[in-house]
C-alpha cells in the first residue's frame, strides 16, 4: 500500500517537473524550485527501492508441513522445565480476545505441534527460533506486536542490521522487565561497545549511576525515524533541559540548529558534555577577541587565556541585552 502510494506520488511530481518545458507553466517554477522537485523525485525513488528491500522482512516464517494444534499441555510432557518458566510469563496469561484470530500458548509462536509429536520430537516438524533468520523470527512476533511503537520496525536500524526480536527478548526464561534477557544498559552494551566506553568519560549522563537508561532517549523499536523517542534531538533534550529551550530575545544559533553541534550526549572528556573544551569549541565558529595593542600581544591572545562563558554566561540564550549593547549573551 505504501509503495503504491509512493509510486503514484512520483508520477505526479514527474508531470510537474515536465512542466518546465511548458511556456505557460515555467513562470511558476524558479530554478531553486525545480532543483527541490528533482531532489524530491530522487528521494521518493529511493523510498520505492526501500519498500522492495523491506519486503524481505515481512516474508512469512518457515512453513510447516500439514499439522494440527494440540495445546500447550502436550508440549509440557517433554518440555516440562521450559513450560514451568513459560507459565510465569505474560504470554501464558494472554486471553483469547487480546489476540483475536491468533493461536495462543506454545503453538502461537512455534506453530501447530501434531506433526512434531507424531515424529517423536523431530525438530524439522516445529518452528525453532534458533534456526530462523532475524527477519523470519521477528515476523512471528509482529503478528501480535504490530502496533504502537512497532509501527516503524521495518525501517528501524536494528531490523536493517539483522537484529531480531529474540536477540533481546526471551519468551521462556525471562528475568527482566519486558521479557528482556538482560537489563539496561548492559543489554545495549553487548553490541554498542563504543557507547559503553563513552559513558566512562568524566562528563556523562548518569547512566552508569543507574539514574538513566538508554531507552529514555533511544527508540529501540523505531517509533521515530531518527531512532529517538522524540521527533528531533532538540525536542528530546528540552524534555529534561527545559531552561535551555527559550524562545529567547537574544538567541545562540547552534542552540536552535541542534544540541549535538556542541554536545556529545554519550560522554566526553570536556566538561558539560562539550565536544571540546573552551575556548577551542567556540573558536570553531567565532574568531575570538583581539588582544590589547601592546608590545607582544597576539591577535587572539585574550581569547586563548580564558573560558568564553566567564563573560558570555548565558550561552544558550537570554532575554537581556548585554553590557556591550548587543546580544552577546553576557547576562
Amino acid at each position: 500500500m505504501i509503495c503504491n502510494k509512493s509510486q503514484g506520488f512520483i508520477r505526479k511530481i514527474s508531470k510537474v517537473i515536465l512542466y518546465k518545458n511548458d511556456r505557460n507553466m515555467a513562470v511558476f517554477f524558479s530554478a531553486k524550485s525545480k532543483r527541490l522537485l528533482v531532489k524530491a523525485l530522487l528521494l521518493l525513488t529511493g523510498l520505492v527501492g526501500a519498500c522492495t528491500h523491506y519486503g524481505r522482512f515481512v516474508t512469512p516464517h518457515v512453513p510447516l508441513p500439514e499439522a494440527n494444534y494440540v495445546g500447550s499441555e502436550e508440549c509440557a510432557v517433554c518440555h516440562e522445565d521450559v513450560f514451568q518458566y513459560y507459565r510465569k510469563t505474560v504470554h501464558y496469561k494472554v486471553r483469547y480476545f487480546e489476540v483475536a484470530g491468533q493461536e495462543r500458548g506454545c503453538e502461537g509462536c512455534h506453530g501447530p505441534g501434531s506433526a512434531h509429536i507424531a515424529e517423536k520430537g523431530k525438530v524439522e516438524q516445529i518452528i525453532g527460533f534458533s534456526r530462523l533468520t532475524a527477519p523470519q523470527s521477528s515476523s512471528i512476533c509482529l503478528r501480535c506486536h504490530a502496533g504502537g511503537p512497532l509501527n516503524n520496525w521495518y525501517s528501524n536500524l536494528h531490523a536493517l542490521s539483522d537484529v531480531g526480536c529474540n536477540d533481546c527478548h526471551k519468551s521462556h526464561k525471562v528475568t527482566e522487565e519486558k521479557m528482556l534477557y538482560k537489563g539496561e544498559p548492559e543489554l545495549c552494551y553487548d553490541c554498542h561497545q563504543q557507547m559503553k566506553a563513552r559513558v566512562q568519560f568524566p562528563s556523562h549522563h548518569p547512566i552508569r549511576e543507574g539514574k538513566m537508561n538508554c531507552s529514555e532517549c533511544h527508540s529501540t523499536h523505531g517509533a521515530e525515524a531518527n531512532e529517538l523517542t522524540d521527533i528531533t534531538v532538540n525536542e528530546l533534550c528540552f524534555s529534561c533541559h527545559a531552561d535551555k529551550q527559550g524562545p529567547f530575545l537574544y538567541e545562540h544559533s547552534p542552540v536552535e540548529e541542534g544540541c549535538t553541534l556542541c554536545h556529545d550526549a554519550h560522554g566526553t572528556i570536556a566538561n558539560n558534555l562539550l565536544k571540546q573544551s573552551e575556548p577551542f569549541l567556540c573558536l570553531r565558529c567565532h574568531r575570538g577577541h583581539r588582544g590589547h595593542k601592546t608590545p607582544g600581544s597576539a591577535p587572539t591572545l585574550s581569547a586563548m587565556l580564558t573560558s568564553c562563558t566567564q563573560c558570555h554566561a548565558e550561552i544558550h540564550g537570554s532575554d537581556l541585552p548585554s553590557q556591550l549593547g548587543r546580544g552577546a549573551l553576557t547576562r
